[in-house]
């Protein structure tokens, strides 16, 4: 994930600036707090482009993690770890993701649909052979 360096401060100078800009025509000034300016639209395109059509929602963690492990061959489930979260899935449901109101412990929020989390526990319950 990328990160930046732009503090509290930096956010106020280039408020400031882009409101006064009328006044002063600073262009050094709105040259340089651009970048930030387009960290931050950046940002909310993002923002917007991933909760569109969807609801955030909180997912089981297990559930999150086992999805990272199966995408990869970097770490392979070992036949214990196979089976427990094949005991996992078997219960796995719909009603095991929570509309993300309240930090939940033991779950991590996602943007995704009801359709979303169906195909998430229908993967799942494919590759564990409950299918």
């Amino acid at each position: 994930m990328e990160t930046n360096n732009y503090t509290l401060n930096d956010v106020r100078r280039a408020v400031n600036v882009l409101e006064n800009h009328n006044h002063t025509r600073d262009y050094q000034a709105l040259e340089e707090v651009l970048p930030l300016v387009l960290v931050i639209l950046k940002s909310q395109v993002k923002k917007t482009y991933l909760s569109e059509g969807s609801n955030k929602f909180y997912a089981p963690i297990w559930v999150d993690t086992l999805l990272e492990r199966l995408s990869t061959d970097e770490h392979p489930l070992s036949d214990e770890e196979y089976q427990a979260f094949r005991t996992d899935v078997e219960k796995l449901s719909i009603n095991d993701y929570k509309i993300a109101d309240d930090d939940l412990f033991g779950y991590i929020p996602v943007f995704t649909s009801i359709e979303g989390i169906t195909e998430v526990i229908l993967s799942l319950k494919h590759y564990f052979g409950f299918l």
